[in-house]
């Protein structure tokens, strides 16, 4: 999935508020490069910074 496909579906599930903003930090901080396949467990509670962190790692 791309970073836009990710921020969607992490919107449309209310894990985040707003899509494009968490595209635009993971776009601005070369996240959306380093992307990992898998499945993963997020929560509404976790900061932008620890989302990227659990999607490429």
């Amino acid at each position: 999935m791309t970073a836009t496909e990710i921020a969607d579906r992490l919107s449309k599930e209310k894990i985040i508020n707003d899509a494009a903003e968490f595209e635009a930090y993971m776009n601005d901080r070369d996240f959306s490069k380093k992307i990992q396949i898998g499945k993963f467990v997020v929560t509404n509670n976790m900061t932008y910074r620890q989302l990227a962190n659990t999607l490429t790692h």
